[in-house]
């Protein structure tokens, strides 16, 4: 690896002085330029961008127009093709998703175990037994056909829509088998390279080690200057690159072919650790592997000769298909044993494994290493036979994915699956009721991070993104089967903002948003759910104070659930949403309906009222009506300063008045030294107008005070309190009280005769 090296430094010095071609300089032009374009192209036709790139370098290299010649680089374009696969792999170790593996099914899991195993073992013999090559050259071959990529398994995915079940499978396996494939080959390869006789095992463990140890000391390094803030922002995506070349260039020059090793285990400890930047990091760091995929595909590709696949012929042809139609059936009925798959799904997972950018781009670079070492008789095999299971696998299962998902009937119909913007652990339930009961997809997206994480440790699919982003999400893989959005916020102007955002993207229909009260008007985007409830972060911080409960509960919904409220009923084919009392499901699936509800155990706005803070006043002004109230707070905290509960009170009415109409009004405001939240309550038998420009003089004053650091609580009071005096019948008697004591009562007893859950859906 010095050797080639050096022959990057002559090729700098050769770019600076007079000895620089033309040719070397139009043929790196036309890569990069070319590569981009076609990069681009194939995202915008959503096809895999290795098919127009293998076209694109063919077209332009000596076997088509001659334009781009790999060989006008010499010994460098080893170098060139070392260094963006060593970018390549620490780009894909930053973004393993290890929570990705937890999280996967049993199918899945298998896949990334037992199936490459089966996958590795049975290419190996098929090649042996077609070729007679060295074991270790089988062993190593065939190691190149383990990973699919998600580059390319993608594409095919968003064209056709398949059944969620199966969609899912493909998706991770080709997400999560990328770096197993890598380890194996890199592995396999500092082997081969390590020579003969023991002197090989004494090589492969020390490029073992020291790959794994310079990358994990390079990547602690990097993680410590990220987290002392060492790095300027402006400067970091820079840094990031030269990092991860300069942890490649370190290991090659102490230890020769161990720098793939060493920046794929740098990518995996930065990306384990996730520091904060990591987004910009991965966003950018796609950007560069994007280009370099691009870039390195023309070069490579450009290099191929029609007379090696000529040469590989009908034995070769023979060797492919057995690849396609032998190792990958056994591969997926190894794994599928025992489980629920049917046999039309498993003849489908067998038939669709395309290979992509990470085999072909190793295979090139193993074959460039071999060349050079003489070591076996044909290492350009190696190169044909990878290259010939990727064009029969992307080309013949990529075109044949859509007629036969059809054939099958194994096409998803319509998206089911749901798109839940908060995870916090109300939406967490939400989330595992809809998937578990309903069996639909789901994914959860949140600003934060530590939600989102939690969201992935219960094995739900999550998103750390900004749900505003429409169209930098519609794209992932993460939203097929997606086709309804819950705006699950505690702000209900963004709620209603996220369902404006995804109405063009799902459907006026399938837009649903929490929000305390029901817009009015035709302008009004998404359907209100769970208006009766308080905030979705009050609930969640109850049921983590476990003065909540998220029940599922088998059988017909309860018409009297007494302090239970429903949220969801669901079979496997239905889901009612609020249900209503009078609504039903669908029965047609024969299975017992099962219904989510919420349960809770405290009643803030009861604790908050008792008959000593209840009064019957004279006031003819707010002033005095206000100053009444505070001597009765301050006779139960005597550290109270009047001036300051007037204060407050006065500065948050002047700011946004409170009155609700129908006599009554529910003033409010926060205290700084305030133990408890409290609602007092006056009678004003004559009325007064706190506002002038109120309807009517207001009867009944219910003043709820709280905490400053505790706005969550007194705004879960204020919710029950609204509540409660919407309803006519209750505002009514709450107006016609004549003692102080009997509006407690009567608050009290409609509280625990209705709880928290009083259906005022309407």
């Amino acid at each position: 690896m010095l050797e080639t090296l050096t022959a990057a430094h002559a090729l700098l010095l050769r770019l600076g002085g007079e000895e620089m071609g033309s040719e070397l300089v139009l043929t790196l032009s036309i890569a990069i330029g070319v590569g981009a374009f076609l990069t681009v192209l194939a995202k915008r036709l959503r096809i895999p961008g290795i098919v127009l790139l293998v076209i694109g370098g063919v077209s332009l290299g000596p076997e088509g127009w001659n334009v781009v010649r790999p060989d006008s680089l010499g010994p460098a374009l080893n170098v060139l093709v070392s260094m963006a696969v060593g970018l390549i792999l620490f780009e894909g170790g930053l973004t393993l998703n290890v929570a990705g593996y937890r999280s996967a099914g049993k199918v899945i899991r298998r896949l990334l175990t037992l199936g490459v195993i089966v996958t590795w073992l049975g290419a190996a013999l098929a090649i042996w037994f077609f070729y007679r090559f060295d074991p270790l050259f089988c062993i190593l071959t065939a190691s190149l056909v383990i990973v699919t990529g998600p580059t390319v398994i993608q594409p095919i995915l968003k064209r056709i829509r398949l059944q969620w079940n199966l969609h899912h499978t493909l998706h991770w396996e080709g997400v999560l088998i990328d770096p197993i494939g890598v380890f194996a080959a890199v592995l396999v390869f500092d082997l081969v390279v390590g020579g003969a006789g023991e002197m090989a095992f004494y090589n492969l463990g020390l490029r073992i080690l020291g790959g794994f140890g310079i990358g994990f000391l390079g990547g602690t390094l990097v993680l410590y200057l990220l987290r002392r803030k060492w790095i300027p922002d402006e400067t970091l995506n820079g840094f990031m690159v030269g990092a991860a070349i300069l942890i490649f260039g370190l290991t090659e020059a102490v230890i020769a072919e161990g720098g793939l090793l060493s920046v794929t285990v740098a990518g995996m400890v930065i990306g384990a650790r996730k520091p904060p930047e990591m987004a910009e990091i991965v966003h950018f760091k796609s950007v560069i592997v994007d280009l370099l995929i691009g870039f390195i595909f023309i070069l490579l590709t450009a290099r191929l000769e029609l007379v090696q696949f000529r040469d590989f012929g009908w034995k070769g042809l023979a060797l492919v298909a057995v690849v396609m139609c032998v190792v990958r059936p056994a591969t997926i009925f190894a794994c599928t044993l025992g489980t629920d798959l049917s046999l039309r799904e498993k003849g489908f997972l067998s038939w669709i494994a395309p290979r992509g950018v990470v085999a072909a781009s190793m295979a090139s670079l193993f074959a460039l290493s071999l060349e050079s070492q003489g070591r076996f008789a044909d290492p350009a095999f190696l190169e044909t036979f990878v290259y010939s299971v990727i064009f029969a696998t992307v080309i013949l299962q990529g075109f044949s994915a859509d007629p036969l998902a059809r054939i099958l009937r194994l096409k998803q119909p319509e998206p089911q699956g749901w798109l839940i913007v908060g995870a916090h652990p109300l939406g967490r339930a939400v989330a595992h009721f809809l998937r578990d009961v309903r069996q639909v997809p789901v994914l959860l997206i949140d600003g934060n991070r530590r939600a989102v994480v939690e969201a992935e440790a219960e094995g739900l699919p999550a998103l750390f993104a900004d749900a505003r982003e429409t169209e930098e999400l519609e794209d992932r893989d993460e939203l097929q089967g997606i086709g309804r959005l819950l705006a699950f916020t505690d702000n209900e102007d963004l709620n209603e903002l996220l369902c404006k955002k995804w109405e063009p993207h799902f459907g006026s229909a399938d837009v649903y948003r929490w929000a305390a009260t029901k817009s009015e008007g035709e302008r009004a985007t998404g359907a209100v759910l769970w208006s009766w409830m308080p905030k979705p972060s009050v609930i969640s911080s109850e049921v983590m104070l476990e003065e909540a409960a998220l029940k599922v509960l088998d059988g017909e919904r309860k018409t009297a659930p007494g302090n239970l409220a429903a949220l969801l009923t669901a079979n496997s084919l239905e889901v009612l949403l609020d249900p209503r009392p009078d609504s039903t499901l669908n029965q047609r699936d024969g299975t017992t309906p099962q219904t989510l509800y919420l349960q809770r155990e405290a009643d803030f706005l009861l604790n908050a009222l008792d008959p000593g803070l209840v009064t019957r006043s004279e006031a003819q002004d707010r002033e005095t009506l206000f100053a009444e109230l505070a001597s009765i707070l301050i006779q139960r905290f005597p550290g109270l300063s009047e001036t300051t509960i007037l204060r407050q009170i006065l500065e948050r009415e002047n700011a946004l008045p409170t009155t609700r109409g129908k006599g009554i009004a529910v003033p409010h405001a926060t205290l700084p030294d305030l133990p408890a939240c409290v609602c007092l309550v006056a009678q004003v038998p004559d009325g007064l107008r706190l506002f002038p420009s109120d309807p009517e003089p207001v009867k009944l004053v219910f003043l709820l005070l709280g905490p400053e650091d505790e706005p969550e609580m007194l705004l879960a009071i204020l919710g029950e309190l609204a509540r409660l005096v919407a309803d006519p019948a209750v505002r009514e008697r709450l107006l016609a009280c004549t003692e102080p004591d009997e509006i407690f009562k009567l608050v009290r007893r409609h509280r625990r005769q209705h709880t928290a859950f009083a259906d005022v859906r309407k």
